[in-house]
């Protein structure tokens, strides 16, 4: 350290006026310039200190400016000059300040010199704002963003933590915070609202600060022009990362939908992806893909439909089980959809439908003959199991008794109808008489038969 320091004297010593740095590399003047007009500040900074000049974050250096009309080293003046670093700033600049500031930077073995060009201007006389101006753009009828070209200072001043604020003019009248459609935001931004044609025009971005013990105030003027044709991020609507089953060896297609809210001809374009590979048009790939429908919407928003297809003329197992990707590229950002082809699942609803349609004819034909053999079932158990019933001889005739009194009053009924029916003729309300020949055989015919 002790080396260091006294390094550092002697070249000071000698390196008080700049002709003694002739020894230094030498890198010419910096390629931006720096503007200002009398009474508002300016801030120099030098390039020297990065990698590629030296290693600055392990070599100790030190910087030195230099004033260009007299040669001599500019240090701090009260409400004049403050050295802070690589920086140089003047805080009230006059005309007479315009010229080349020369910064040099010194390590224990090298040093470098930059110059750096200061332009003073006159204000435009009975106009408000800065002689030169900054070209921005916004989008007729959506929400636009100014932004000041300040932001260099803006982050000087924190590193310094010295306080400052921001104020916006449009010509010479004041912008207030959140009135009307404009609203100041963060990173030295006025927000515009709904934008207009008659928000055209210059708007100048005024940043006061406090350095040294000093106010000190800075401007941008922007030339705002509005825009009638824009374009916002696209919206993929199709495909919606879903998957897909088809049959191998089918003809697929699948659609990539895309919607642009937009006023006139937007500029993107449409994609379709296998992995990290590009899928061509061309039709004689088995894959390719082909431009489909374009259309314009007016409502609810304003904006364009374009359609690309992908199309696999015939799907062959190595098409499965991938993840084919639609991406659209625009200035807005890249968004994206993609499907995952899989194969399709097997065709097992015909032999189901079978099997249920034959267990469902079982069941009714089964049910139909037990009801018809339901007598015949039991005594046909009964005969096989004897041993579950306890009182079988009792039970089986009882069962049988049964079942032949049955089969008798049926066989009564049925005679009797049928011989009604015969004899009563072409008058069916006619009644025989108890006595008549052929009742009384009728009878009699009957109850041989139940006694039998």
């Amino acid at each position: 350290k002790t080396f260091y320091r006294t390094v550092f004297q002697v070249v000071h010593l000698l390196d008080l006026n700049p002709s003694y740095a002739l020894n230094c590399k030498d890198y010419g003047l910096e390629f931006e310039r720096v503007f200002s007009v009398p009474g508002e500040a300016a801030m120099l900074n030098t390039t020297l200190v990065a990698m590629d000049v030296f290693s600055f974050t392990t070599e100790p250096y030190n910087v030195t400016w230099y004033d260009p009309r007299t040669g001599q080293e500019l240090s701090n003046q009260t409400g004049r000059v403050v050295v802070w670093g690589e920086t140089l700033w003047l805080l009230s600049v006059q005309l007479e300040d315009a010229g080349k500031y020369e910064s040099i930077v010194r390590t224990p073995s090298r040093c470098y010199r930059q110059q750096t060009h200061l332009v003073v201007e006159k204000p435009p006389a009975g106009q408000c704002g800065r002689p030169r101006q900054a070209g921005q753009s916004l989008s007729i009828s959506l929400n636009g963003f100014l932004s000041c070209p300040l932001k260099d200072y803006i982050r000087k001043l924190k590193d310094y933590n010295a306080s400052y604020s921001m104020k916006w003019y449009k010509g010479c009248e004041l912008i207030e915070d959140r009135r009307g459609r404009f609203t100041y935001m963060s990173m030295a931004q006025l927000k515009v609202e709904k934008v207009e044609l008659q928000d055209s025009g210059n708007y100048t971005c005024t940043l006061t600060f406090d350095l040294g013990g000093v106010t000190a105030s800075v401007s941008e003027t922007i030339s705002t022009t509005i825009k009638e044709n824009y374009y916002m991020r696209p919206i993929v609507h199709k495909p919606e990362n879903i998957i897909i089953k088809v049959e191998k060896g089918s003809r697929f297609n699948q659609s990539c939908l895309v919607f642009v809210p937009c006023v006139g001809a937007p500029l993107i374009s449409i994609s379709w992806v296998d992995k990290n590979d590009f899928i061509d048009s061309e039709p004689e790939n088995r894959v390719y893909t082909v431009d489909g429908r374009s259309w314009r919407q007016e409502s609810p928003s304003r904006g364009l439909w374009k359609e690309v297809l992908l199309v696999f003329s015939e799907v062959r197992e190595e098409d499965f089980y991938k993840n084919y990707t639609c991406m659209v590229f625009s200035a807005r950002g890249i968004p994206q959809g993609f499907f995952t082809l899989l194969p399709a699942d097997p065709q097992i609803a015909l032999p189901i439908g079978l099997v249920l349609g034959s267990a469902t004819v079982l069941f009714i034909t089964s049910i139909f003959l037990c009801y018809l053999f339901k007598v015949d079932i039991v005594l046909c158990f009964r005969r096989t199991f004897p041993v579950l019933y306890t009182n079988t001889g009792t039970q089986l005739t009882t069962c049988t008794q049964t079942h032949t009194h049955t089969h008798t009053q049926w066989l009564i009924t049925s005679y009797l109808t049928t011989y009604v029916r015969a004899n009563r003729g072409s008058n069916p309300t006619t009644r025989l008489p108890a006595q008549h020949p052929r009742f009384l055989g009728s009878r009699f015919t009957l109850s041989i038969m139940f006694i039998s």
